[in-house]
């Protein structure tokens, strides 16, 4: 039975994203560089984008909020992590871009942060989010909310990649 826990299955896919990204970086292929980014930023925003939806207006209707997970937090790391996808989506995208060697280092560099955000952000969510949904409503309750996010957020992925790949 699917749980709220079962949704960071998505945070080792993007991981797996941003890795084959890079990779294309450093190999050089514009091409790859370019399709592995759109499908890295295409899932970060479904799944943040089924967060914001679905799973944090319970984690707060049911008072789960603390210091180090609260509302505020995880929509500001939401909109941070959105922040630096549009930052590296217009860099990936400019007319004028070639994987030069130069190039190459800045755009590695330059997803260090977002690759930290995504770590710290992932932490926070396997301690005090996820589980705590799964505690709070119990397996049924769980299972169903869980169901209703991965449907959200695979329609939030396909709909931003369908937009932004034309």
């Amino acid at each position: 039975m699917p749980s709220c826990q079962n949704l960071l299955e998505s945070h080792a896919d993007l991981a797996s994203r941003m890795q084959s990204h890079l990779e294309a970086v450093v190999l050089g292929d514009l091409l790859a560089a370019r399709q592995t980014f759109l499908h890295f930023a295409a899932l970060l925003h479904g799944h943040s984008g089924s967060e914001d939806e679905v799973l944090i207006p319970v984690f707060e209707r049911e008072g789960l909020e603390t210091d180090g997970c609260s509302v505020a937090i995880l929509s500001k790391e939401h909109a941070k992590l959105r922040r630096l996808v549009a930052t590296e989506q217009e860099r990936v995208f400019a007319d004028d871009a070639t994987l030069d060697a130069p190039t190459r280092i800045l755009w590695v560099e330059s997803m260090h942060m977002l690759k930290e955000v995504l770590e710290h952000h992932d932490m926070r969510e396997r301690a005090a989010f996820n589980p705590v949904l799964d505690q709070a409503l119990g397996e049924t309750q769980a299972s169903a909310l869980a169901a209703k996010a991965k449907i959200r957020e695979t329609e939030i992925e396909t709909a931003w990649l369908a937009e932004n790949s034309a």
